[in-house]
């Protein structure tokens, strides 16, 4: 049981290597594109309609 418990343990390790390889992959590529604000020129997210630190509208 030991034995199997430590495989399965050994495959996430791997599987969540493999996850932050390809996201750093990703960043380091510019493939990833951080959206900045118009009005306080901080980094935002596309998800919501306003800016949450000025409550600026987002546009792309």
């Amino acid at each position: 049981m030991k034995l199997i418990r430590d495989a399965i343990e050994f495959l996430f390790v791997i599987a969540i290597g493999g996850m932050l390889v390809s996201a750093s992959r990703s960043i380091l590529s510019r493939k990833v594109k951080v959206y900045i604000c118009s009005q306080c020129n901080r980094p935002t997210s596309r998800a919501y309609e306003r800016c949450r630190h000025c409550n600026a509208q987002i546009v792309e």
